[in-house]
């Protein structure tokens, strides 16, 4: 099935054309957020980068990188206070250094500062790289299982048939953390299937695709999810190339969705 995506010099070809700007810490969420408003970017609210240790350290700081460098991305900027655990400076080397670019809340005039230079930023990345459309010679599918699907087998072997790589999280009832692990793992467009009695949710960065379970919640929020709980393999299949050529979830519509960093240790 032919996909049509972006070419992303140093991400490769994703399905949508995303400018991150990315907050590195918790202190910079708020500006970061004031940018990407004004820009029509991409960011998110988290409570990480500062007051962490141990193994947390690197492990926020690879999953920042993985999602600079995701395939659906177009350019980053990188907003950091300047006296955080992982600091911007250090980041930055790691991600694609040419469609990237930083500000330093402390030495950019701080908080008003830092907007009014970021919004220039951020629109010298997004005219300076213009983005080229191109097939996709392999869409990733990522796979959310956080309920059981009695028809798994028989959906996974449908999208490899119709020349799709699937990856697959299936911690049970937690959508979040499966979204972050199959964001790492590169995939175009992800199909969730929220646990019973959770609402649908979202990833900013990737498309994904709500599938409902016949549960009572997921009955009453049935306009909500993409698809009913009686959807087959080809219907999936059918709205996936739909999504994949630029038409936007229910999630993407309504930008539900949040993005979690794994965390292992508690905060200090």
């Amino acid at each position: 099935m032919s996909i049509t995506g972006f070419a992303h010099k140093g991400r490769g070809v994703g399905i949508r054309d995303h400018q991150l700007i990315l907050p590195s810490v918790v202190c910079s969420t708020h500006v970061s957020r004031k940018i990407a408003n004004e820009v029509g970017a991409l960011t998110f609210a988290h409570q990480n980068g500062c007051g962490i240790i141990g193994i947390d350290v690197p492990g926020v700081d690879n999953f920042f990188i993985e999602l600079a460098n995701h395939p659906n991305v177009q350019s980053v900027l990188v907003v950091s206070l300047g006296c955080e655990t992982i600091q911007g400076p250090e980041l930055l080397p790691k991600i694609n250094r040419e469609l990237s670019r930083l500000l330093v809340i402390q030495e950019s005039g701080g908080a008003t500062g830092t907007y009014e230079a970021g919004v220039v930023q951020a629109k010298e990345l997004r005219d300076n790289f213009k983005s080229e459309p191109k097939a996709v010679e392999k869409l990733v599918v990522g796979l959310d299982l956080a309920r059981n699907v009695e028809n798994l087998g028989d959906i996974k072997s449908a999208l490899i048939a119709a020349g799709f790589a699937v990856e697959i999280e299936d911690k049970q009832g937690v959508s979040e953390h499966n979204l972050a692990k199959l964001m790492s793992k590169k995939v175009h467009i992800i199909f969730s299937f929220a646990d019973e009695n959770q609402p649908p949710s979202g990833f900013p960065l990737i498309p994904v695709i709500n599938i409902a379970s016949s549960s009572p919640l997921h009955t009453a929020l049935s306009a909500e999810f993409d698809l009913p709980s009686t959807a087959t393999a080809n219907e999936m299949i059918a709205l996936l190339t739909k999504v994949g050529n630029g038409e936007k979830t229910k999630s993407e519509v309504s930008g539900i969705g949040e993005i979690v960093a794994p965390r292992a240790v508690r905060s200090v």
